[in-house]
């Protein structure tokens, strides 16, 4: 009798309301856990395997079909069950197959089975585990009931089950998650945070000193991944101290990236708060450009034929370095007296009195001028003190300060990028990568009424294969579109309606010539799509809205509606 009424009443395979396609990936799974069974394992380890795979696959989609029930019953986020804390899980545990692993991990618990070296963990969360395979059975049983009843409607009881369960699983999602990988605490998402504010502000502030180019980050340019890291820790130990590097405060204010090298940010903020602005600017440029690209400050470096030139220019003068102030006098006195000897004078006296005065004024314009040069060179930064712990006098040279700071700097920069790379990436992606937008086609239409072809009504969905929330589209109904979609020619005999399979709506032959594989619609085989879904799949990040619909044709063969 059960039979004869899945018979009788089963949904068609081309419906595609969530209740609808629920039954036959419920159908299959349970087919699939029939063959799992059926047979020892032992005897065939490698079928084993692949139907294991084929279950969790098969479970993926029946999780998928249920959550896209939820959202269409509970559009806003505030109805359903809060799931704001897988922010705080690492990047590769959040993916399309995480809800399958969870529900194999559930009747595994259920079952007895323990987390491997997490025995306490899993006796913990074993009730939990019992409670939600205990309901989601029969939760599915009410819904296999009501796809065979009505597909298009739900009933309170459902309604009350779906959110019952959406809670337990969110419930048992965070415990297994946290049981199996550490998951960061409140204060540490929030130190995270406040990195990506730092990054943020050092973005905005690179672009405007021209340090990174907007075309750097438009076509992905590595060296930016580099530099940002480098100038935050610049700029957030100078500008920004109370924020992401405040060093002032207890080591466990800072993020977990940072942690480790809390000593070395307060010797690298004291360096830098010694700096002269030139050395700054210097800095900069050297940890976005490299070292060899840094701009020069000084003048270039003498070539082999001035360096003897100087020398013969010395050895004629008699000078064997660079004179000092103590022997200056000497000098100069030496030369006006050879002058002074050479051209007649009314009296020596006063000669001798000129040739004083002229040694006493070039004396005190070369210290003017050294004090200058000093002064320039070795004025820090504004709102810092004038190096109270005397650091610079353990550097030789200007030039020497700046190329540990790069060493220092870099190196911490590396280091995240090395130890905290899935860290280091996430706040990045925050900052450079821009939401990503999906062309939107909105059909108010039923269900296709058209052949019973295979290919036709989307039979393939009945493979147990792992789909997002939202899946399927609906087709277009032939009298309602009297004219292509695209180049508004109209049907006739002779020009045809074809569906594209990725958007549903009605084309002609010209403008869906293309055909592609769309697993996550149950496309497993090339099907018929249209030029604009064509060029938006095979390149989803060009500029899909500058070409036109009858764009080279002849890229894959036509296929048949």
């Amino acid at each position: 009798m059960q039979s004869l009424r899945k018979l009788m009443n089963k949904p068609r395979p081309d419906d595609w309301a969530p209740l609808a396609k629920f039954y036959y990936a419920d159908e299959t799974l349970n087919d699939i856990a029939s063959e799992l069974d059926s047979f020892d394992g032992r005897r065939d380890p490698e079928r084993c395997n692949g139907l294991v795979n084929k279950l969790r696959v098969a479970q993926d989609r029946v999780l998928h079909i249920i959550g896209e029930m939820l959202v269409i019953l509970y559009p806003r986020e505030s109805d359903r069950a809060c799931r704001d804390f897988r922010v705080k899980f690492p990047d590769d545990i959040v993916h399309d197959t995480l809800p399958g692993q969870l529900w194999f991990g559930a009747e595994c618990l259920a079952a007895g089975s323990n987390i491997i070296d997490h025995e306490a963990e899993s006796d913990h969360i074993r009730p939990l585990a019992k409670e939600l395979t205990r309901h989601l059975d029969h939760l599915r049983d009410l819904l296999k009931d009501q796809s065979l009843r009505d597909p298009s409607a739900y009933t309170a009881t459902i309604k009350d089950s779906l959110l019952k369960f959406d809670k337990l699983f969110a419930d048992f999602e965070y415990q297994y998650v946290s049981a199996m990988v550490p998951v960061k605490s409140v204060k540490e998402h929030d130190s995270q945070l406040d990195v990506a504010v730092l990054f943020s502000e050092v973005l905005h502030r690179a672009i405007a000193k021209n340090l990174i180019t907007q075309d750097q980050i438009d076509y992905c340019d590595p060296s930016v991944m580099i530099a940002i890291p480098r100038l935050g820790i610049v700029w957030g130990l100078l500008y920004y101290p109370d924020g992401a590097l405040n060093v002032e405060g207890p080591q466990e204010n800072l993020s977990e990236m940072f942690r480790p090298f809390y000593s070395l940010l307060i010797k690298i903020r004291n360096l830098l708060q010694i700096l002269s602005q030139n050395e700054l600017i210097k800095v900069e440029h050297v940890l976005c450009k490299g070292e060899s690209n840094a701009p020069e400050v000084h003048t270039g470096a003498l070539t082999m034929s001035d360096y003897r030139a100087n020398e013969e220019s010395k050895k004629r003068s008699g000078w064997i370095g660079k004179p000092s102030s103590s022997n200056l006098k000497d000098i100069l006195s030496s030369l006006s007296a050879e002058v002074v000897a050479e051209s007649p004078s009314p009296s020596g006296e006063a000669s001798e009195e000129s040739s004083d005065e002229n040694v006493e004024d070039e004396e005190s314009v070369d210290d003017e001028e050294e004090e200058d040069s000093c002064s320039e060179q070795d004025e820090p930064l504004e709102g810092f003190p004038p190096d109270p712990k005397n650091l610079r006098q353990r550097f030789r040279s200007s030039d020497d300060l700046v190329h540990r700071l790069f060493v220092c700097i870099a190196g911490v920069a590396d280091q995240l990028q090395t130890n905290y790379s899935s860290e280091v990436r996430k706040v990045l992606k925050m900052i450079l990568q821009p939401s990503e937008v999906i062309p939107v086609y909105e059909v108010s239409a039923q269900m296709a009424v058209g052949p019973e072809g295979e290919e036709e009504t989307g039979i393939e969905v009945q493979e147990s294969l792992p789909l997002p929330a939202f899946i399927g589209v609906r087709w277009v109904p032939d009298e309602d579109c009297e004219q292509c979609t695209a180049c508004s020619l109209p049907f006739t005999v002779v020009r045809r309606r074809h569906h594209c399979r990725n958007c549903g709506r009605i084309f002609c032959h010209r403008c869906s010539s293309h055909s592609i594989c769309i697993p996550e619609l149950g496309y497993d085989r090339k099907v018929r799509v249209c030029n604009l879904c064509y060029l938006h799949r095979v390149n989803p990040f060009g500029c899909v809205g500058s070409s036109t619909p009858d764009a080279n044709p002849a890229t894959a063969p036509p296929t048949s509606s």
